[in-house]
């Protein structure tokens, strides 16, 4: 590996299988139509409404040029120099005409839900330019993807991209909306978005909306951040009426507001399956991987002189890493922690050892205000996120800050943002108190299990075993093997307890492990079974322990069907506990997994490593692992 040069083309292209087109088709609701708000004044109207929407469109503009992109403690590169990438864009069929299946309103991270039901036939690939083109079944589009796919960096690009008079757009964030008090729509989108905008030029604005509706676009962004959840049946009100956001998303959704205008929602997929039928988007399409073309450019841009070196250390040491550089976020995440590897972690070689790397760093920032003692910030806000993670919610209070002893001022050094424009919608809810959320959920969930790790009591430890192994818990449980399987205790910490802890952990890992492979002998083709098996599987692997990996490998499948699709961040726990493998199993299928060209390579190698008598004979492994 030692003469890989990143500038070539090593990385093999691998475009994700995902297939067919939404089945569901838009039904616009003949509500009657809601009246404009009334403005004083004089001089012609409609001039006055379009010069009014222009100065409202100017402070939208500098909210945009505020918001800035997320970048990682220790990736130090201009923006101006980081080429302009955009994920793969498949439009997909989402809903199948289902409806919304009873689940938890809170998801991991890394699940894609209904994504692994019926994709099977050639996806409708999109291009980023076609998203700036209203035609079409395009009335309502939601775009969903993994976390760090680029969903929220997408929408604004989007939201910059169009120009006046052609085509206007608005872009907002679901978490900077005020759910308690009643608003109006207009109040919505331009007064509570810029509290300094006088009444007049607001109400202007807002009827020169309604009067234009077919040239402009709706984008919110981070439906899954939302606190509310749309309800089937929108009030049939008009522009005047205060209502709540709920509320006003339904009417919007519906076409009984802005009938004319074009709405994008983005958000992770689990939210989106809650959406009742009668509001649903028209067309669905998910973020994929950047292509491998796109993902070296940024890579170098990232690297800058020391991309071969980096490239090459990252393939030596961590090569089941790689294909997650493919995620925007990854790919930052990853390079940080080769660029300031930790003594005290050692190689960044999981996914655990990435982040525990990146937040080790931050205690040598130069930027960071709070010098006094970092181990004590990371225990706090650990418990902040735990506490957030269990009630269900990635929003978090000054408020509930405070009661630990924090302070806005000082968490957003590390790894949590506030809301910095001017005039936040939410900037003052919850009676003055301001709300934070961690600048990815994935770092809410690594703080989770840190604290569950390093702080939570063995008997609350037990308490919560019995729903920790349930999937909405997956990430965080990935986590926790990590942090108390392979980097064990901390300096200061409890040995002892982190010891009976790990015991209790091991113990029940192996218990799901046979439970959930008997259940899978009997049926092997139940989706749900195989997403838990190698959910478990990512445990182990991440805790990076033979003796648990051989005896999870006891439990090993004689027949097994890979997720269908496999998300890659699977493959190297899979392939750990493969390596254990003593025993004859017969058939390993790789059909309509959709893996890229690395994951794959590093399956192969596992099997041509085993002996005879261990791995599938050659006719027994199903020959549509070929299709990929």
């Amino acid at each position: 590996m030692s003469s890989v040069q990143i500038r070539e083309s090593n990385v093999e292209s691998s475009p994700m299988v995902f297939g067919g087109q939404p089945t569901i088709k838009y039904v616009t609701i003949n509500h009657p139509t809601p009246q404009p708000v009334a403005a004083e004044g004089s001089g012609n109207a409609s001039d006055r409404r379009e010069n009014a929407f222009k100065e409202v469109l100017k402070l939208h503009c500098k909210y945009l040029d505020r918001e800035g992109d997320l970048s990682i403690q220790g990736v130090n590169v201009c923006k101006d120099e980081i080429p302009v990438v955009h994920p793969s864009i498949t439009q997909i069929p989402f809903f199948e005409g289902k409806s919304a299946p009873k689940e938890e309103r809170y998801q991991p991270s890394d699940k894609l839900s209904e994504l692994a039901k019926n994709q099977r036939e050639e996806p409708k690939r999109i291009q980023f330019d076609e998203l700036l083109k209203k035609n079409g079944d395009s009335s309502f589009i939601s775009i969903i993807g993994y976390p760090g796919s680029g969903k929220s960096v997408l929408s604004k690009r989007l939201a910059r991209s169009y120009t006046w008079p052609h085509h206007i757009c608005w872009h907002r964030k679901f978490m900077d909306m005020n759910y308690r008090d009643k608003l109006t729509i207009e109040e919505l989108i331009f007064k509570k978005a810029f509290p300094g905008l006088d009444d007049d030029t607001s109400a202007q604005a807002f009827n020169w909306l309604v009067e234009n509706d077919d040239k402009a676009t709706l984008i919110f962004d981070g439906f899954d951040q939302a606190e509310f959840e749309l309800k089937g049946n929108s009030p049939k009100e008009n522009y005047q009426t205060p209502m709540h956001v709920r509320d006003i998303m339904a009417s919007l959704c519906s076409k009984h507001f802005l009938p004319n205008c074009r709405l994008i929602f983005t958000s992770r997929p689990h939210s989106m399956i809650f959406v009742p039928k009668s509001l649903r988007p028209s067309s669905t399409l998910l973020l994929g991987d950047l292509a491998p073309a796109d993902m070296k450019k940024l890579f170098v841009a990232y690297t800058g002189t020391k991309s071969d070196e980096i490239w090459t250390k990252l393939n030596n040491n961590a090569p089941h890493l790689v294909p997650l550089c493919h995620n925007p976020l990854m790919l930052q995440m990853i390079i940080s922690s080769q660029f300031h590897p930790s003594k005290r972690i050692g190689d960044a070689t999981t996914l655990t050892r990435v982040f525990a790397t990146v937040v080790e760093n931050l205690r040598r920032s130069e930027n960071l205000r709070y010098q006094e003692d970092f181990n004590e910030l990371v225990l706090k806000l650990s418990q902040v996120a735990y506490n957030a993670t269990k009630n269900g919610t990635v929003v978090i209070t000054t408020k509930q800050l405070r009661k630990y002893g924090l302070d806005p001022s000082t968490v957003q050094d590390i790894v949590i943002q506030l809301f910095a424009h001017d005039g936040a919608t939410n900037s003052r809810v919850f009676d003055g108190d301001c709300r934070l959320y961690f600048c990815h959920q994935t770092f809410q969930e690594f703080f989770a299990a840190f604290y569950i790790v390093y702080q939570m009591l063995v008997k609350d430890f037990k308490a919560l075993l019995k729903k920790l192994f349930k999937d909405n818990w997956s990430v965080v449980r990935r986590f926790l093997s990590g942090l108390l399987l392979d980097l064990g205790p901390l300096p200061d910490s409890d040995a002892e307890n982190l010891e009976t802890k790990k015991e209790i952990f091991v113990e029940t890992l192996h218990q799901r492990l046979a439970k959930i492979s008997s259940k899978h002998v009997k049926n092997i083709d139940d989706e749900a079974l195989t997403d838990k098996l190698f959910d478990l599987y990512a445990c182990v692997g991440e805790g990076k322990d033979s003796s648990i990996a051989t005896k999870a490998a006891e439990h090993f499948p004689s027949r097994l069907h890979l997720p269908q699709p496999m998300n890659s961040n699977l493959v190297p726990g899979f392939c750990f506990v493969m390596k254990h493998v003593t025993k004859q199993f017969y058939s390993l299928s790789l059909s309509h997994c959709s893996l890229d060209a690395n994951s794959f390579h590093e399956i192969a190698s596992v099997i041509k490593e085993m002996k005879p008598g261990q791995s599938p004979e050659r006719s027994a492994v199903d020959v549509e692992m070929f299709r990929w």
